[in-house]
């Protein structure tokens, strides 16, 4: 009879084992603040990674192919507090992965960085509209922030800052922009963020979670590059320095209008 009960109980303990979900991820340092950053790999994204690592924070970045994230690669090299994780904002099931590889983990930051001008840019322009890319920008800057935002919140409210942003744009401002069309999806999109990240905001807001919209100003990036700029702009580094700034003095009064890299904000 003893021998019966000690192979139930064998089984038993089997069968949990199988059946349990798997253990969250860690961060390497849990004394130290944490930031989940979405679109890591280059520009202003790799840029706050750069600048988040070198303040002491664990860093989650997040890229959609990290076995070409060379220059993110080295960072993590160089740096034990940066974890690299793959996702594509627009990949409903790799948002939901990693939210269940990270559950119990908090997130003090959360940084809706990635985002996609649309390209190529003709197809977004009166006369060759084209449905397809405007899914693919709307997913990528809109419904993906929201998603994962929401897949993270339980993260973020366990953690001491409790702060979500969304990167945002002047180029989603009516006051700034009602006369240009050349972007018409990636505009849009911008708009459509505010607007998600706001109603995000005011959800939230009972729970001591600060939602923000922060803009990094004309930056040195590949999407400049596409978007046929050619004024001044400012190196990576210098933008991610001022965002960071920026999101260390956000407090729950804040108003949660879109704010200029620079600290003023941008007109609806």
């Amino acid at each position: 009879m003893k021998t019966l009960v000690c192979r139930l109980a064998v089984a038993v303990l089997s069968l949990a084992a199988v059946v349990a979900p798997a253990s969250a991820a860690k961060v390497r340092d849990p004394a130290s603040p944490t930031i989940l950053l979405t679109g890591s790999n280059r520009g202003v994204g790799l840029a706050l990674a750069t600048e988040y690592a070198a303040q002491g924070w664990n860093v989650i970045a997040t890229c959609r192919t990290p076995k070409k994230a060379t220059e993110l690669k080295a960072l993590a090299a160089e740096n034990p507090k940066v974890i690299i994780e793959q996702l594509d904002v627009t990949d409903v099931r790799q948002i939901e992965k990693l939210a269940a590889k990270y559950k119990g983990v908090p997130v003090d930051v959360l940084f809706n960085n990635a985002g996609w001008l649309g390209t190529p840019i003709g197809k977004q322009q009166l006369g060759s509209f084209d449905q397809a890319l405007f899914n693919e920008v709307m997913n990528t800057n809109v419904y993906g922030p929201l998603k994962l935002s929401e897949a993270f919140v339980a993260n973020v409210e366990a953690s001491s800052q409790k702060k979500i942003i969304g990167m945002t744009s002047g180029l989603g401002s009516l006051t700034l922009m009602g006369r240009m069309s050349r972007f018409y999806y990636y505009q849009m999109s911008k708009a459509a963020m505010n607007m998600g990240m706001r109603a995000l905001r005011n959800d939230l807001m009972g729970r001591g979670i600060t939602v923000a919209l922060l803009a990094p100003g004309m930056v040195e990036t590949d999407m400049l590059e596409d978007s046929g700029y050619s004024g001044q702009a400012l190196k990576p580094a210098e933008s991610a320095a001022s965002l960071y700034k920026l999101v260390a003095e956000l407090t729950p009064q804040d108003k949660g209008v879109p704010v200029n890299v620079d600290g003023k904000p941008i007109p609806w």
